[in-house]
């Protein structure tokens, strides 16, 4: 049977606007909206499967209904801003994919429906938020009407019509000739509802029949009724779909299309619809090319390694992958096959790397995906790179603002280029990046920072961590100990000797119903146990704290004792994390495999975990530098704020001068309540603390906690004024910076939600220091890696965990190190108030910190 699909474009986009969070392209165009209506598109494909497809638009020209009613629309709320770009967006994304598009002057999307589903012989199915087409409801004809978001759908069809609505799909008209229509500002009869207009209706159908009975009504209704009777004609005027709309068509015109081309999937692509872009929908025209004069994308095989020798000297971009490297000069993509056995076609990989190893070593440029990636590839031939050698990663992550860590496929992909010529689409990516990180004035901190700085990433993951099997096993079976006496515990507690404490059902049930500690969240799956519950219920019964702790000693075990077995290396006994340069939105470094960063430090369990790592050998000393409150003197040079900069100059104790100041107490009587109140304040308005999470941190109430916040920015009054500087900055501009120039964007902050909007509010005040203090440690970190070479010195720098620098040191060059790290990390920048490093060593990790 033949289906045909008509969607009403405006108000399917609009609900898809409201169900869907803020989502934009690099270049900040808002695309949720699209990406909902997409999404609901290929479901309506996939649920109706229809012959037939179109989607019909409202122009912004009057129609006839606003010349016989001026007011027509009148209260309704202008489109927001981030969804009137996406209109146009949407219809040039709908062409792409050879979809019908309908729109007319003077009529609404509405007639263009209506006129096309009462014209043809095709079963209908309209897709419409808008309750006017359930006129169209015939025995061809269904409405599948989004009730909210764009998943939850209520179908109307002549079998269910009248019992979902206790009229007939006619009635609509007249239903709205009575009680008006608020949404679109159609009158009505005043004073009537949709109660009674039902009521009128059953009696006597229409407003025809309403009229001609008046007699039969009384009182007050009867007076509405005579008073607003030609506004109860215009409604229904008003109300009525128009049916004969002046509009052509042809249904073969209107064939649904099911497979896309390739300009759909670069569109796709380049909107960062990536969830789009994983359906088999897409047309199979990316095979290879043949190599014409005016292609962009010319692929060559290299069928000999002496045909390498040409490309040695010129500038090349080089992509390796499983089984195949892939060359690129700019102008073709070729490439060299590698077999996997004397069976394949192709060449050996070390023949290849071989044949290479001049541009490895030489002095002409090579583009590569990720420098770091690329030396330690060529470290297992022994070779090193040396050439001058750019890595797009690093430029992609500097010039278009984003993190992510995206593979070279994915970045491939994202700016539509050709995936099966890898080398050259990277190389025509370099070109236009590299002139997008001259514009923005970026250079400086790609070639000064980021792009040496992989080089010392690399040697500092060559180096590892030594770990002390032996202690990491004793710490292990300590943790097991604990865990099954917590587990004793909480079951002798809670009277129950088969209790699975790891069953947060069971526990919901021990903790709502048998205890009575509160009324609970109750899920499909049982009462919420969640940390934040149980925080909340913790001073109300034992058994509460046994359970978190119980939780928080569980995962140290499985996380940081199994989960690190398996990645000792059983014959040197070191761990080699991978750090991640191009993930963070702030330019902060992250590690993983394991994420050595995320070791805990603020709990005694967490610092255990510290006392299994360390140095190499005896001979060696582990040493521990760590910045003092840098982002605290970061936002008093930024901000200007004399009382903090004086504090600092002074030496004083930053967090019990700032109790002094808001309790209004000499600092010699500040107790270590005030102080430590004072210190998450102090950390907190870093990161744009609200007055309820102060409250919650310092456990107080909202109003103690405003009023904190009050009298804390009273005594520092610079420091209000620089955080509202930067996001009025942050609003007028689209983005903020950090000392050394790097770029965030912050699309939230033009959002129409107010929780996003609050959160662009919290980054705009606090990606200047937490992104510059990134900046500054890893200068520190280039400044110290140039040292240990320059003073030809064998310890060597392991790790970077936020503040902190640590060095696995020889013991007769500790002192060296120590001078070292503390002219290198305190002389990175100079500001109005000196950077302050403290310095350790032991040999635990744990000792040193």
């Amino acid at each position: 049977m033949e289906k045909l699909v008509l969607i009403d474009g405006n108000s399917l986009i609009n609900r898809a606007f409201y169900a869907m969070p803020p989502l934009s392209t690099k270049d900040g165009v808002p695309t949720n909206a699209v990406f909902g209506f997409m999404n609901m598109f290929f479901k309506i494909l996939a649920d109706v499967k229809p012959t037939y497809t179109a989607v019909a638009f409202d122009l912004k020209a009057p129609t006839f209904r606003h010349k016989l009613y001026s007011a027509y629309k009148g209260t309704r709320k202008p489109m927001p801003e981030e969804l009137r770009p996406q209109i146009p967006l949407l219809k040039e994304v709908l062409s792409l994919m050879g979809v019908c598009i309908f729109e007319k002057e003077g009529f609404e999307a509405d007639d263009i429906i209506g006129t096309i589903a009462k014209k043809t012989d095709v079963k209908t199915y309209i897709f419409t938020g808008d309750k006017d087409s359930f006129q169209l409801v015939d025995e061809q004809t269904e409405v599948h009407f989004t009730r909210r978001g764009i998943t939850d759908v209520e179908v109307y069809n002549d079998q269910n019509f009248t019992e979902k609505t206790t009229i007939s799909p006619w009635q609509i008209i007249e239903l709205k000739a009575l009680m008006g229509d608020a949404s679109d500002n159609i009158p009505g009869v005043m004073g009537v509802g949709e109660k009674t207009a039902l009521s009128l209706l059953s009696l006597y159908l229409d407003i025809d029949g309403v009229y001609n009975n008046l007699d039969k009504i009384k009182g007050k209704l009867q007076e509405k009724l005579i008073e607003s009777k030609e506004n109860a004609y215009l409604s229904k005027t008003l109300a009525t779909i128009d049916v004969n709309a002046p509009i052509s068509f042809d249904l073969n015109a209107m064939k649904t299309p099911y497979v896309y081309s390739s300009r759909l999937k670069q569109k796709f692509t380049e909107l960062q619809f990536k969830a789009l872009l994983q359906k088999d929908i897409f047309l199979d025209d990316d095979a290879e090319r043949p190599a014409t004069e005016n292609s962009n994308y010319i692929k060559t095989e290299i069928t000999s390694l002496t045909d390498l020798e040409s490309l040695l000297t010129l500038p090349l971009s080089v992509f390796f992958t499983n089984g195949q490297i892939n060359l690129s000069d700019g102008k073709a993509d070729y490439k060299v096959k590698i077999r996997e056995s004397l069976l394949d076609s192709g060449f050996n990989e070390t023949e290849v790397i071989s044949a290479l190893a001049p541009i490895f070593s030489g002095k002409n440029q090579l583009i590569v995906f990720s420098k770091k990636d690329l030396m330690h590839y060529l470290k297992n031939f022994n070779l090193s790179l040396t050439c001058p050698a750019q890595d797009l990663s690093i430029i992609k992550y500097i010039a278009d603002y984003t993190g992510g860590g995206e593979s070279a496929e994915q970045v491939i992909e994202y700016y539509g280029k050709e995936p099966s010529c890898p080398a050259l689409s990277l190389y025509q990516i370099y070109l236009e990046l590299k002139d997008k990180l001259e514009k923005a004035n970026l250079t400086g901190l790609y070639y000064n920072l980021e792009l040496p700085l992989a080089e010392v990433l690399f040697d500092m993951e060559n180096a590892g961590f030594k770990v002390d099997y032996e202690k990491l096993y004793q710490t292990g079976e300590e943790f097991n100990k604990k865990i099954l006496e917590l587990e004793r515990q909480i079951r002798e507690i809670a009277n129950d000797k088969v209790l699975n404490v790891n069953s947060p059902f069971q526990l919901g049930e021990l903790i709502f119903e048998k205890l009575k500690l509160g009324k609970g969240k109750r899920t499909k799956r049982g009462y919420s146990t969640s940390a934040e519950v149980l925080e909340s219920l913790e001073n109300t019964h034992p058994v509460i704290k046994l359970i978190l702790q119980y939780r928080k000693i569980q995962k140290l075990s499985s996380t940081y004792i199994e989960g690190l077995k398996p990645l000792i290396d059983k014959t040197t006994g070191l761990i080699k994390t991978s750090f991640n340069q191009t993930v963070t939105a702030t330019g902060r470094l992250s590690s993983k495999e394991p994420n050595l960063q995320n070791i805990p430090v603020r709990d005694d369990e967490g610092r255990e975990l510290r006392k299994f790592f360390v140095p190499k050998s005896k001979d060696r000393v582990l040493i521990s530098a760590d910045y003092s409150q840098i982002e605290l003197r970061l936002l008093a040079d930024f901000s200007g704020c004399q009382s903090l900069i004086e504090g600092y100059k002074k030496g004083e104790d930053i967090h019990k001068a700032t109790a002094s100041k808001v309790a209004k107490v000499p600092i010699e009587e500040v107790t270590p309540t005030m102080r430590s109140n004072a210190k998450a304040v102090n950390f907190g308005i870093i990161y744009g603390i609200s007055e309820y999470g102060l409250a919650k941190q310092l456990k107080i109430s909202p109003f103690e906690a405003k009023e904190y916040i009050k009298s804390y920015f009273k005594e520092y009054p610079e420091v209000k004024e620089y955080m509202n500087k930067n996001v009025s900055m942050a609003k007028e501009k689209g983005f903020i910076t950090t000392i050394l120039g790097r770029v965030r964007y912050i699309k939230e902050l033009s959002s129409s939600n107010f929780n996003v909007r609050s959160f662009g509010e919290r980054v705009a005040m606090n990606m200047p220091l937490q992104g510059s203090s990134a900046d500054i440690i890893k200068l520190a970190m280039l400044g110290v890696s140039k040292r240990l070479k320059e003073e030809k010195l064998k310890s060597e720098l392991i790790l970077q965990v936020h503040d902190e620098l640590i060095i696995d040191a020889f013991i007769d060059e500790k002192e060296k190190i120590k001078r070292i790290l503390k002219e290198e990390m305190e002389g990175a920048v100079s500001l109005k108030v000196a950077l302050t490093v403290s310095i350790g060593e032991g040999k635990t990790w744990f000792e040193a910190k």
